[in-house]
């Protein structure tokens, strides 16, 4: 995996899915698949897309 893809693909999923630092629900399971699928590709290793999860779960409660 290129490192820098990596980091290329998390900002741009941060910026879609947490830009508001809030995440709607009706946006939360989006958010999970596009993680997942970033990690599937190889884009982002398995401990990334568990920090995004975890991203995700934390912004879904701000809501």
């Amino acid at each position: 995996m290129d490192d820098k893809k990596g980091a290329v693909a998390i900002l741009q999923w941060r910026a879609r899915f947490l830009g508001e630092d809030v995440l709607p629900e009706a946006t939360y399971d989006q958010a999970l698949m596009a993680a997942e699928r970033l990690e599937r590709s190889g884009s982002v290793s398995v401990s990334e897309w568990l920090d995004m999860v975890r991203q995700a779960n934390a912004a879904l409660l701000r809501h």
